[in-house]
């Protein structure tokens, strides 16, 4: 593997490291949505060994694929991480950090804090899937779970920060843009979002839903603002002076956008839930409902209409051939690839599961709720496929 990179490293190398601890997180949806949990909102290591107790062939597969899939994956994950905090910090003492916090390229740190995000977020699901008798101590983890959401929050608020006040004192670059690179600090801020919104959902404490809850509405804003702001900003860019064939990935930033968002939303949902409880005078807010389905299909297909957007310009612009399928060129942007796919995949499991079979729309077994699992999965197996072809072009070369 490439190592040593000095000033040839990029901060866009951590996104091979999210790819694989995104791509662990969606073989525990194996285990989140196809196995039960009465007792708590997420899979544990005790309901899991329940579920395999019963004999049920279904919940034996899914619990198989999900270890088999998350364990590998993620410590996958971690070793490429300690690779690029390795590799950056050596590369923050060479001359092209300074000259990369100089221009629009700054916004690659965030890929930093963006990935810490992931690491949290696996390290928590490991800890529930693996340690017996864990959920029992929940509420004390939470406030951690807060503490550590909110430092890489705090990261990426810095990073953030430096770049806004470089951009409006020395204004943005449009010609060197080419691409929607700039939502990769939307993509970060949702992913802190995301994490705080954890504890809202699994907390019965309504002192710690209100505190996780505005944490995360508070950096869910920033998040959408950005979007809202450098969206435009890249099409105008695009628009004006084409798409940079190296940033042509970045299309398909939006869709894990989407997915956060929406799994954001729904456990906001799930801790407005909690607190309202406490109101004996409250109205019931049902466990789901027909628009909730339709909200989520509704985010699948705008992930659909960026997937398919990028894919066209992708094929046509050869950056399938060139940075994906041979060694002719050498860019880590080529791996902001993965996390779309999976979080495409990710999505259709909460669509499928909380959408379709809670309103009784495709019933376990159905013929839809089949189609869609196997949908999800061939989406997973293309990843899959995506990654092995990234990590031996990009990663495993005999030179950088």
């Amino acid at each position: 593997m490439i190592r040593d990179l000095h000033e040839r490293y990029s901060p866009l190398y951590f996104l091979a490291a999210l790819g694989f601890g995104g791509m662990s997180v969606l073989f525990f949806m194996n285990l989140m949505h196809l196995t039960p949990h009465p007792d708590s909102v997420m899979p544990t290591f005790d309901s899991i060994c329940a579920a395999w107790a019963t004999g049920n062939t279904g919940y034996r597969a899914a619990i198989i694929a999900g270890y088999a899939g998350f364990t590998p994956f993620f410590l996958a994950h971690l070793y490429l991480l300690a690779w690029n905090l390795r590799e950056f910090f050596t590369w923050r003492r060479t001359n092209a950090y300074t000259a990369v916090r100089n221009s629009n390229a700054e916004v690659t740190l965030m890929a930093v804090p963006l990935t810490l995000g992931m690491t949290i977020n696996g390290l928590f699901i490991a800890g529930m899937i693996f340690i017996p008798g864990l959920w029992n101590v929940i509420e004390y983890l939470m406030p951690l779970a807060i503490a550590l959401y909110g430092s890489v929050g705090i990261l990426a608020l810095i990073y953030l920060s430096r770049y806004l006040i470089r951009v409006m004192h020395n204004a943005f670059d449009f010609k060197a843009n080419g691409g929607l690179n700039q939502l990769l600090s939307s993509f970060t801020f949702t992913m802190v979002a995301v994490g705080l919104a954890a504890p809202a959902a699994m907390t019965t404490n309504p002192t710690v839903v209100t505190i996780a809850g505005a944490l995360s509405l508070f950096f869910t804003v920033i998040a959408i603002l950005l979007f809202l702001v450098f969206f435009p900003l890249g099409a105008m860019s695009m628009l004006r002076y084409g798409l940079s064939l190296g940033n042509s990935a970045t299309l398909w930033l939006g869709v894990p956008i989407i997915t956060l968002l929406a799994i954001t939303y729904l456990r906001l949902r799930h801790g407005v839930v909690t607190v309202a409880a406490l109101n004996p005078n409250a109205p019931a807010i049902p466990g789901t409902s027909v628009w909730l389905a339709a909200l989520l299909a509704l985010m699948v297909a705008a992930q659909l209409a960026f997937l398919g957007l990028g894919h066209l310009a992708m094929t046509s612009n050869g950056f399938y051939k060139r940075f994906v399928f041979s060694r002719q060129e050498q860019s880590p942007a080529a791996f902001t690839l993965v996390c779309p796919g999976v979080a495409l995949s990710v999505l259709t499991f909460f669509l499928l599961n909380i959408g379709l079979v809670k309103n009784n729309i495709f019933p376990v077994g159905s013929v839809g709720f089949i189609t869609l699992l196997v949908a999800a999965y061939a989406v997973q197996g293309a990843t899959l496929v995506l990654m092995a072809s990234l990590v031996r072009n990009q990663l495993l070369r005999a030179k950088a």
